[in-house]
């Protein structure tokens, strides 16, 4: 039968105090920090990678008005730190809004030039286009020749449109009369029968090819 020396009134209390167990528990671990390591070197030699770690300079500093100092000037700084950063960043968006607004102003101007040099835009005493609206004449310019003819080529297309209407829509003589009925090309100007007939060329011969591939499909 093993002997069992029974345990002293201290080294029961010892087992209930709360320190020494931590600190038993300390010494039986297998972690980097407390390997081959008493409790003591540990709270007192410290290494650096330990949270337990003071630097010299600090671990005697024992003021409290210069260490709440230190803080102060450190919330301070941040503070600072942060309202800069907010003013740069503040200055770069006016920045960024002031060369977008004289690029716009910049853009305008050129576009206003290019309409007074090229059109009659911009111009003073003069109308958007090169016509008169009085003497219902065109300018004696290249604007105005341009003008002209696409007016020209607008009208023509309306004549040949007409004169689609009418040969689908109506007979050649008047249903109630009897008489011959006067077609489109009666009131196309002289200036412009040749291209409404060719237009209508154009028109005939569109109609035979969609009609050709529509047969054979």
């Amino acid at each position: 039968m093993i002997n069992i020396q029974p345990r002293t009134r201290e080294q029961r209390e010892a087992q209930k105090d709360k320190d020494l167990i931590e600190k038993t528990r300390i010494d039986q671990r297998v972690g980097y920090e407390a390997r081959g390591l008493g409790v003591g070197t540990l709270i007192h030699q410290a290494p650096p990678q330990s949270s337990l770690y003071v630097p010299e300079n600090e671990r005697f500093d024992k003021d409290f008005a210069i260490a709440d100092k230190k803080q102060r000037e450190l919330q301070l700084q941040q503070k600072e730190q942060v309202i800069d950063k907010r003013r740069m960043e503040g200055l770069e968006r006016e920045t960024k809004k002031w060369e977008y607004q004289e690029k716009q102003e910049q853009k305008d101007q050129q576009k206003l030039i290019n309409h007074t040099q090229a059109l009659t835009q911009g111009k003073r005493n003069q109308n958007g286009l090169a016509y008169n609206p009085i003497t219902l004449q065109y300018d004696k310019t290249q604007q105005g020749n341009t003008l002209k003819e696409q007016d020209d080529q607008a009208k023509v297309r309306q004549y040949v449109r007409a004169q689609n209407l009418d040969q689908k829509g109506n007979a050649g003589f008047n249903i109630l009369t009897g008489e011959s009925r006067n077609g489109v090309e009666q009131i196309v100007p002289n200036h412009l029968k040749n291209q409404y007939q060719q237009k209508l060329k154009d028109h005939e011969q569109n109609l035979k090819i969609k009609t050709h591939s529509q047969f054979n499909s």
